[in-house]
């Protein structure tokens, strides 16, 4: 009997080497993203820290720093170039991060360039993040995937990285902003974080901002004035002042804080609700009163005094829409007996006030002047006539 042997060709035993050569490369080339991933994700997270820091500080300082020259910042010899030592010292930075200030390049720059606020509008400040060294493989050539790994966990900040066609300039933000490349080579491999360009504007205020709000809306409202409870009754400045109480805001007016709860309106004119509070521009608080807009602190009774014949009353100052008053509510006389007494001596007095001069008149009734000891008890008020 015979037996057939069989074996296997030398070209199908070059295919075969071949795939298996083909699926080693591949195998290859994945560990080696997968790496450059691990590594970049790595670095920006590092990067992320630092990133932070410098936006903190720059939003921090923005009012100083787009301020008239020259500009000082405590604890840092260069306020557009801090270091990473600095940042730290100044709480920006954490102590346990490990980031050496030869190793990165920060600067901040005003745009537009040598704007000052409150002079200009807009003026900002853009930050800009860098490491010295480019991030490359050994060949030279850019690891797109360390890097791509790298920008995606920047979070503090928009990333991008120099590279071909042109490593001169760096883009980012969607196309938002080009910058130069910080690098004096203009190397590939170039990280840089970016604020306040682009997308990263400032449509927000901050404490001590130069900028005016420039509201365009109707109305703006908010959930709470955020000031410190005022007291109805206690002493405030300046007239015209907002703030919260306990229980609801409060107006300064006449220089005490008093509970607000009107409409903006215009003293003298009419009215519809009786009893309605309101207030000036001014921070005049007013009150409806017979179908007008008239002062309510000063309406009233306003004081009381006693005048002799020919004496002139006190006039009171009264608010808008008010009108001062003279009222006579007694009248003290006295009988003078004897030859020579001028004063009118048949015991019934009376007494009244020229509504023009407010001049007081006291007499008997025959009509002449009482006796030099009578006196009236005059009563002022405001009233809405």
């Amino acid at each position: 009997m015979k037996i057939n042997e069989r074996g296997i060709s030398l070209p199908g035993m070059a295919i075969a080497l071949a795939v298996m050569a083909i699926i080693l490369v591949s195998l290859a080339q994945q560990r080696v993203r997968a790496a450059n991933e691990l590594a970049g994700r790595s670095i920006g997270g590092s990067l992320n820290e630092l990133g932070r820091a410098v936006e903190l500080y720059r939003t921090t300082h923005l009012a100083t720093l787009t301020g008239a020259q020259p500009v000082t910042v405590d604890g840092f010899a260069d306020p557009y170039a801090p270091t990473t030592a600095e940042l730290q010292v100044a709480g920006f930075l954490a102590p346990a991060v490990n980031m050496s200030a030869a190793d990165y390049s920060i600067a901040l720059a005003r745009s537009p360039v040598g704007c000052v606020a409150p002079a200009n509008d807009p003026c900002t400040v853009w930050s800009r993040t860098s490491p010295v060294a480019p991030i490359l493989n050994p060949d030279g050539t850019v690891p797109a995937d360390r890097l791509n790994a790298l920008v995606a966990r920047i979070t503090s900040a928009n990333a991008s990285f120099s590279g071909p066609p042109n490593t001169a300039t760096i883009s980012g933000g969607g196309g938002s902003w080009v910058i130069a490349n910080p690098d004096p080579a203009a190397r590939p491999g170039i990280v840089v974080l970016v604020n306040g360009l682009g997308g990263a504007g400032e449509p927000w205020l901050r404490v001590g901002d130069t900028r005016n709000p420039d509201f365009r809306g109707p109305s703006v409202t908010g959930t709470q004035f955020d000031t410190a409870h005022k007291t109805p009754g206690e002493a405030c400045t300046p007239q015209g002042a907002f703030a919260s109480a306990a229980n609801g805001i409060v107006l300064c007016n006449d220089g005490v804080w008093t509970i607000y709860s009107g409409q903006i309106v215009v003293g003298g004119t009419a009215c519809v609700t009786q009893g309605a509070m309101g207030v000036t521009a001014a921070g005049a608080s007013l009150m409806c009163i017979n179908s007008q807009w008239r002062d309510h602190l000063t309406l009233g009774y306003q004081g009381s005094n006693y005048y002799v014949h020919g004496a002139i009353v006190d006039r009171p100052a009264c608010g808008i829409g008010l009108t001062p008053v003279a009222t006579v509510a007694t009248v003290a006389a006295s009988a003078m007996i004897g030859a020579n007494n001028p004063g009118n001596n048949t015991g019934s007095f009376e007494a009244s006030v020229d509504p023009a001069t407010w001049t007081v008149s006291i007499t008997g009734s025959t009509g002449v002047q009482a006796g030099g000891g009578a006196k009236a008890l005059i009563l002022t008020a405001c009233t809405a006539s």
